[in-house]
């Protein structure tokens, strides 16, 4: 049923969508996905650029906030590449490239006090190198890993809110050298997963930065089970993007960040998010896709939360105990954004989107792994 109904979603969202790429198994499609994240590397290791086919796009001063951009995208890429089940001799090279250039330029500098869309990179930064120590601990890169993991660790103290958490914007009228702005829910869970996985590979954490920013996300959840989309917006609950119709692409990852670090939210709690992002509310997050203005549909859901949505939810899969059970409908979810080339994008964003979009499709499909069997090679059996 929930198949016949992603199917009729994405008939109704043909024109946004584009032309629809034909039916794919899951291993032609991660096969598809590596291709493309090989083919459209930047010579300096890199993916993405600040280069727009569209008059309009977001806030995005240089050269700081690309910059923030081209790192946390490549991070995404590199993480992805390391996650294919069958690398190939490209996708090893393509992988290492982008390591090396997230050595070199991984310490990203914000441009105002407004924008501080460096936080992601850091974030991102962080979760990768710490999966690749953790995964190559002999790497001759290793000790330059070690002290670029420390140095991001030492970024994210400084640019923590004062409420806990992080954000990516200050709107306030007096910019300061500490973000002034309040956090939000997502953007610290992003966080918080990077840190972890930086404690996992032997990296000192403050304890002290995890216990304020695991804080602000408990302080997020509301008692529907939703995420308020950060600190400020606690006070006004009932609004449309914190309704757990607009939230549901939040919840996987506030949930995941505050259950590594201890704060382990039940069974039930996860099962409830996936049946919220999956189920209940899919359709309002399908709606949602290439938009090309942030917050414009409904309960103001922004197309960019869809992959990055479903691929926490992927994590969460740990934490419910019939995680078949959702395994599927994440593919289904995952497969609509997926063109003729093999790439994948949930939101027009200068030409970052293909990128960190494939990099995010191909994490979830490659971690879905042996749980179900090949959605598509199923149904035509």
């Amino acid at each position: 049923m929930m198949a016949i109904l992603l199917l009729a979603l994405q008939q109704t969202l043909e024109g946004p969508l584009g032309v629809p790429a034909a039916p794919a198994s899951r291993g032609d499609a991660i096969r598809g996905a590596v291709e493309w994240l090989v083919a459209h590397q930047n010579k300096d290791g890199s993916w993405g650029s600040h280069h727009s086919p569209r008059p309009i796009e977001v806030l995005a001063d240089v050269p700081g906030s690309h910059q923030a951009f081209r790192v946390a995208t490549s991070a995404l890429c590199v993480m992805a590449l390391a996650a294919g089940p069958q690398p190939t001799d490209a996708s090893r090279a393509a992988h290492s490239r982008g390591l090396d250039y997230l050595l070199a330029d991984y310490d990203v500098k914000r441009p105002s006090g407004m924008e501080h869309y460096n936080v992601w990179s850091f974030g991102y930064t962080l979760q990768c190198f710490g999966e690749h120590l953790l995964a190559q601990p002999a790497d001759p890169r290793a000790e330059a890993l070690r002290a670029a993991s420390r140095r991001l660790v030492e970024k994210l103290a400084l640019y923590q809110a004062l409420d806990g958490g992080w954000g990516y914007l200050s709107l306030d009228e007096v910019p300061t050298f500490r973000p002034s702005f309040t956090s939000m829910s997502f953007t610290t869970a992003t966080c918080l997963i990077g840190l972890q996985r930086a404690r996992q590979a032997g990296i000192e954490v403050p304890q002290a930065v995890v216990d304020k920013a695991v804080a602000s996300i408990v302080r997020c959840q509301t008692p529907t089970g939703s995420f308020t989309y950060g600190e400020l917006w606690r006070n006004s609950p009932g609004r449309g993007i914190n309704q757990l119709k607009g939230a549901a692409c939040r919840a996987p990852a506030c949930l995941e960040a505050i259950g590594v670090f201890g704060r382990e939210p039940s069974a039930e709690q996860c099962a409830s998010a996936l049946d919220d992002l999956l189920v209940r509310n899919a359709r309002f997050q399908v709606a949602s896709l290439r938009r090309p203005i942030p917050h414009e549909s409904h309960y103001q859901i922004s197309g960019y939360f869809y992959l990055y949505g479903h691929y926490y939810a992927t994590l969460l899969l740990a934490r419910v105990p019939d995680p078949a059970r959702y395994a599927p409908l994440l593919e289904q979810a995952v497969m609509i954004c997926r063109e003729p080339d093999g790439s994948f994008w949930d939101y027009p964003l200068y030409s970052y989107h293909k990128p960190y979009g494939t990099a995010f499709a191909l994490l979830v499909l490659a971690q879905l792994g042996s749980r179900i069997p090949d959605v598509a090679s199923a149904a035509g059996s």
